[in-house]
């Protein structure tokens, strides 16, 4: 009798503890009024998405996808160092990570949500390098993530960079990433989750000295599908707390065909398996690829090129009270760096800008 007791009592704890289990689960990252909402047209393309099915046939793709859907964006150039590489159309002033995109925390962790039409490849997959006499260009890569950068913080401030080739996560964490300081992209924590990031970065000459007072944020994520692991940026409650607005866990749901799209619920996005050529496969080729000395010099470029182009294909916007904006208590801090900067190497610089709307100053 007493052991029959206590089987009833401990099922009438599991039962009784299930809902207080699962409204704390729901209450973790409450949302805003705007993120309940969903258009109609929003409704109807999820349910489009939901029922389309690859035909079982469907083989995974290869990087002939990123020379295809890349080309009419850029040029394809032929490397010897790295072999092909793509250069976006997007000015002299571009910067990966930074200009027409902003943050949003998914499954993944922060992930990078790109205005370019093309931007689900080039943020999502390989790494980006910097040649002072051609700017950034993109090295195509195999494994997906939710942005191919790593993190630092110091007193106030969040800061990002592109993973060069050959970087990984574990490299940051057990020395030093070999970034170059001017890589590195800074903004007022207040404004880390702000639909609007762009127009509030720090100003290139305070990044530099940002960068060597700040120390490495080591949060990562690891993807048990595909064996990846990648930074997922600082802990949302931690952004939650200095921007005053909560952090909702956005879900990312994969598309069928290149592009991508945010409604502030979702972000479908184009996120394919992509396998390496094998010597069964044709190796993939551009189209029409360049060599880099055909390629303009940066110097080649008139003062009207040297701006950033506008994205082909922007995002509907949400209506303004749609999304609530980060409110700092205080105006954005500015350090000012001491008169004697650490100098950047020549070769490896970052871009001071070009006078875009996204760029610094």
């Amino acid at each position: 009798m007493r052991t029959q007791i206590r089987k009833f009592i401990a099922i009438g704890a599991i039962v009784c503890a299930m809902p207080l289990a699962s409204f704390a689960q729901d209450n973790l990252q409450p949302a805003d009024a705007g993120d309940t909402v969903a258009s109609q047209q929003d409704q109807q393309l999820d349910a489009a998405e939901a029922q389309q099915v690859a035909p079982p046939d469907q083989a995974p793709a290869s990087t002939q996808t990123f020379y295809d859907q890349l080309s009419p964006y850029g040029q394809w150039v032929n490397m010897p160092t790295y072999g092909y590489v793509w250069i976006p159309s997007a000015g002299v002033g571009f910067v990966p990570y930074s200009n027409y995109g902003h943050w949003v925390y998914t499954e993944y962790g922060w992930t990078w949500v790109s205005d370019y039409s093309w931007g689900w490849a080039p943020f999502h997959y390989g790494r980006w390098g910097y040649d002072y006499n051609y700017g950034w260009y993109w090295i195509p890569g195999t494994e997906w993530g939710p942005a191919w950068v790593c993190w630092r913080h110091c007193d106030g401030y969040y800061g990002w960079a592109p993973l060069g080739w050959g970087m990984n996560i574990e490299d940051g964490y057990y020395g030093d990433y070999g970034i170059d300081a001017a890589w590195w992209i800074f903004v007022d924590e207040a404004f880390i989750y702000d639909r609007y990031v762009y127009r509030h970065y720090q100003p290139r000459r305070n990044c530099e000295y940002l960068y060597h007072h700040s120390t490495i944020v080591a949060g990562t994520h690891y993807d048990e599908q595909h064996h990846v692991r990648y930074a997922s940026g600082p802990r949302a409650e931690d952004v939650a707390r200095v921007t005053h607005v909560p952090v909702r866990q956005v879900a990312v749901r994969p598309t069928v065909a290149p592009g991508q799209r945010y409604d502030n619920q979702h972000l479908h996005l184009y996120k394919p398996e992509v396998r390496p050529a094998t010597p069964n496969n044709p190796r993939p080729a551009p189209t029409r690829p360049v060599e880099i000395n055909q390629v303009p010099r940066r110097s080649d470029y008139s003062p009207q090129q040297r701006t950033f182009t506008q994205p082909q294909q922007q995002r509907s916007e949400p209506a303004p009270q749609q999304r609530s904006q980060p409110q700092p208590q205080q105006q954005q801090r500015s350090y000012s760096p001491p008169q004697q900067q650490h100098s950047a190497p020549a070769q490896h610089s970052a871009p001071s800008g070009g006078g875009g709307r996204g760029g610094h100053r």
